[in-house]
């Protein structure tokens, strides 16, 4: 990133501005999370025709593949753990090929909304979190595959933006948005209690971020698993429709 020259800013930012939905992680990795963050670019006159964006500010290393050509699947560190999304299916098999039996593919859809097509869930409060809600954070994520210390949890709630739903003073469901840019803002986190599923707190959750970020003025993304269907309804019955399906690569 120290070659991070005008000229290739200028041609990252002609590429965000022809597609937010598809290079918001790219922009936003470089703005604020740069000390986390690798990036390679394949420059032709100019303009960028691919990249890998890899980022390490997590429990695991998220990675971006963009463009076609063959040279990118070469480009990706093959890191324990990571996930690589994939944004051109033809790369996914050489990106195997050097993984080898230490990974997986899974096809995930991307879905968004605007203010729009925005229907919100009415009926159940969700309230916006802080960092003083950590320890109830904490308790929640033991029920995910990576809980959350309470550090963990207390640096999360200070960095994205979140909100919950109570149930007798336990937090029962979250959602966050973890990438705000003014065109774009990705929502993640979703998250219902397993025995307090389908009382409509998920889509109680989905609604307040959601409706943080359509007005501000940005459209909502998220990624869903394809054969995530519970997950798929709530969605849909909040207005996000499907603009792509993609390939991840999990790197175990």
């Amino acid at each position: 990133m120290g070659e991070l020259d005008y000229e290739l800013w200028s041609a990252i930012t002609r590429l965000y501005s022809r597609d937010p939905l598809r290079h918001c992680y790219l922009m936003y990795d470089l703005l604020y999370e740069l000390e986390a963050t690798e990036a390679y670019f394949l420059l032709e006159k100019g303009e960028i025709k691919g990249y890998v964006l890899v980022w390490r500010g997590g429990s695991r290393p998220g990675i971006h593949v963009w463009g076609s050509s063959p040279q990118l699947a070469r480009l990706v560190p093959l890191e324990s753990r990571a996930v690589v999304q994939v944004y051109s299916e033809q790369l996914v098999e050489s990106i195997l090929a050097r993984a080898g039996e230490g990974a997986e593919v899974k096809w995930y859809l991307d879905m968004v909304v605007g203010e729009d097509s925005f229907r919100p869930y009415p009926g159940v409060e969700a309230v916006r979190l802080a960092p003083a809600h950590a320890e109830h954070l904490s308790r929640l994520s033991m029920e995910w595959a990576e809980p959350l210390s309470l550090e963990e949890a207390r640096r999360l709630l200070g960095k994205w933006r979140w909100y919950g739903v109570f149930r007798e003073d336990e937090l029962v469901s979250v959602a966050a948005a973890y990438l705000r840019l003014p065109e774009v803002w990705v929502i993640g986190g979703v998250y219902t209690r397993t025995a307090l599923r389908g009382r409509g707190y998920a889509k109680a959750v989905t609604t307040a971020i959601t409706r943080d970020a359509v007005g501000s003025g940005a459209k909502a993304l998220l990624h869903v698993a394809e054969d995530n269907e519970p997950a798929k309804r709530v969605y849909t019955a909040l207005g996000y429709r499907r603009v792509a399906r993609r390939p991840w690569v999990f790197l175990e």
